[in-house]
């Protein structure tokens, strides 16, 4: 065999066994990708599954919180409301007491 020939098996077996490589790349890579695109679909599963319930919580949360808040403001309202009431009650003993003693005064001809 001449060397021509002795090239062209040589590079003839390297054609085959890039093919082969080729294709053992090619399997594995779509092995891999078939793999990732699972564990995808897992994680956004898992994603959606922990936002529905974390979502569920925290609408429990608030529910619970503006109950808390809605109780504590009608709570400080009343709380305002009576103060007030109190402090009303004291203006007018002032005011009487006020009026009592400027009638004094006038009925002793102060000014």
């Amino acid at each position: 065999m001449g060397t021509v020939a002795i090239e062209m098996e040589s590079m003839c077996a390297g054609i085959l066994n890039s093919h082969a490589q080729r294709n053992k790349s090619l399997k594995d890579l779509h092995k891999n990708v078939k793999s990732l695109r699972n564990d995808a679909r897992k994680f956004v599963a898992d994603t959606r599954r922990f936002r529905q319930e974390m979502a569920k919580s925290l609408n429990g949360t608030l529910e619970k919180d503006r109950e808390d808040l809605a109780r504590d403001v009608d709570s400080l309202r009343k709380d305002f409301c009576e103060s007030q009431k109190g402090l009303h009650s004291d203006l007018v003993s002032a005011s009487k007491a006020w009026e009592k003693m400027s009638k004094m005064l006038k009925g002793n001809g102060v000014k």
